[in-house]
């Protein structure tokens, strides 16, 4: 616990350069912003791919993992597709269409307190690698 308050200041300062890096790409990219008034000590940098956009989630993630550069999926995304809760009582309101869209599309990066400059610097390289083709 002594070491919390550093730790949510290091991922507060590693979420930063995530916004520069990606920012120039939101034409195909739906990047995280804070709540009014919030101030997170975000746990991750989370991207959603737009319908849009040329490339798919998995292309972008495969790039990066290929790269050395770990990402995740979205632990839930449409809870009624995961398998502990697939044939379990309940009612869904309505379509899931987002939930569905969020599930295949979204994806996020680490935070994490050991994230330095060097590292950062690499991501970004990929990341405008990347991109180029596009």
């Amino acid at each position: 616990m002594d070491k919390l308050e550093d730790f949510c200041e290091k991922r507060k300062e590693n979420f930063k350069p995530y916004i520069e890096i990606f920012s120039p790409f939101t034409k195909y990219l739906i990047l995280p912003i804070a709540t009014e008034n919030a101030d997170p000590a975000w746990f991750s940098f989370i991207l959603t791919v737009k319908e849009e956009a040329p490339f798919k989630r998995d292309e972008l993630t495969a790039f990066l993992n290929q790269n050395l550069i770990e990402t995740r999926n979205l632990f839930a995304g449409n809870m009624v597709r995961q398998p502990g809760f697939i044939n379990q009582p309940g009612r869904v309101a309505d379509k899931l269409d987002v939930t569905d869209y969020i599930m295949n599309n979204t994806f996020f990066l680490g935070t994490y307190p050991g994230l330095d400059k060097s590292r950062i610097d690499y991501i970004e390289e990929k990341v405008k690698e990347f991109m180029t083709q596009y």
